[in-house]
């Protein structure tokens, strides 16, 4: 691919992430178009249709949320899962439009896998450093995250009703669920 065309493809994955992150589903093709600053022949040379453009944002997306989930495993074990739901917390807050549920299978299966494996992994080392309960499961890591993208999305309906961060109180009363209460 020719300079350029690798610079236009560059832009517009980086202006869909922004406009899908915003917007969600709502996001048009031409808002992304608009946001990178190309015409809609462009865009359509390098993604088909809108899904095409989607699942490129969500694979990157979700390899950082793995990236996330790796650096946590290359810290201390007692530490590993905190701060993978703190940064999964960030990502979502900041990228509210991106979560799973809302795009349904366009979401990377794969990357989907292999991030709650990473997790189930976080949970052994955090349970064999005896900072999380042994009754705790890969599901509640799941469960959490599902948590705090809700707490997030109602954050976003209605930002008064209870502060800018509630999924931070939220996510610090699901931690302390989490810790071994011995």
């Amino acid at each position: 691919m020719r300079r350029d065309a690798t610079n236009n493809r560059e832009r517009i994955v980086a202006a869909a992430e922004e406009v899908f992150a915003e917007r969600g589903p709502a996001g048009t093709l031409e808002d992304v178009a608009n946001a990178a600053g190309v015409g809609p022949a462009t865009l359509y040379r390098r993604f088909a249709n809108k899904d095409a453009l989607v699942e490129e944002v969500l694979t990157g997306f979700f390899q950082r949320l793995i990236d996330a989930a790796e650096a946590a495993m290359a810290g201390p074990p007692d530490a590993g899962v905190e701060v993978f739901l703190r940064t999964v917390g960030v990502e979502l807050a900041e990228k509210r439009g991106l979560s799973a549920p809302i795009w349904g299978e366009l979401a990377p299966g794969l990357l989907v896998e292999r991030l709650r494996g990473l997790c189930a992994k976080l949970l052994i080392r955090a349970q064999g450093a005896g900072s999380v309960s042994e009754d705790v499961t890969p599901d509640d890591i799941a469960a959490a995250v599902w948590a705090l993208r809700g707490v997030i999305h109602s954050e976003r309906t209605d930002p008064s009703r209870h502060g800018r961060d509630l999924w931070q109180r939220h996510l610090e009363t699901i931690l302390r669920g989490f810790r071994n209460a011995s």
